[in-house]
């Protein structure tokens, strides 16, 4: 009667101790899934905000090189205007683009935000700085109804029928000039926000891959 009490009793400790093992067990695959799924939710926000620091810069470049030559095209527009004797012709008598103001065309390459879409319109961008979301959907807001914007208004004058009379190439010159100079005036203000942007985003240390 003894011996059969004392297997029970040891058959019950071998239960609770198994039992206890597999409940450790399950909250323990819980625990490494969960954090295997931070673990990869943190990999894909920093290649996210790696991504867009990237854009960043590169759009901080075009701009950059943007500047000196609209700072050119603007003084080409406005020496023009100034004497009536300067033949004021945008067009060649062909309909192309004359290389007198703007040797160059209007820009050589092109700004982008589909790192900041990509970033904007995934689940990722909930478990990013509130700070930092505001400051980069101000800067792509500044970017889109600034620079672009300008940019789309001087092609628009540049396709229209209208410039290519010869009798309204003295507006058309006007319209440009104008364009250009808000034009300029956007990248200046815009290169500064860049740069702010750029070091608030270093400041929160998201690695980078060289």
């Amino acid at each position: 009667m003894k011996a059969t009490s004392f297997l029970t009793k040891e058959k019950f400790f071998k239960l609770i101790f198994e039992s206890a093992l597999i409940m450790f067990s399950v909250l323990l695959a819980l625990f490494l899934n969960e954090y295997r799924g931070e673990l990869k939710e943190n990999q894909q926000k920093d290649l996210a905000m790696e991504m867009v620091q990237v854009e960043l810069e590169s759009n901080l470049e075009t701009i950059n090189e943007w500047l000196p030559y609209h700072r050119t095209v603007l003084s080409n527009l406005n020496e023009a205007l100034k004497n009536d004797d300067i033949d004021t012709a945008i067009f060649a008598q062909n309909g192309e683009l004359s290389g007198k103001f703007m040797p160059n065309g209007v820009v050589q390459s092109l700004i982008d935000n589909a790192s900041w879409q990509t970033l904007r319109s995934s689940g990722i961008s909930s478990k990013i700085d509130l700070n930092i979301m505001l400051t980069l959907s101000e800067l792509y807001k500044l970017q889109s109804q600034g620079v672009e914007s300008t940019l789309n208004s001087i092609i628009d004058i540049l396709r229209s029928r209208e410039s290519l009379e010869k009798e309204n190439q003295r507006n058309t010159t006007i319209l440009l000039r104008n364009a250009f100079r808000e034009m300029v005036g956007q990248e200046i203000f815009l290169i500064a926000k860049y740069q702010q942007a750029l070091i608030k985003l270093g400041a929160q240390d998201y690695p980078r891959n060289h």
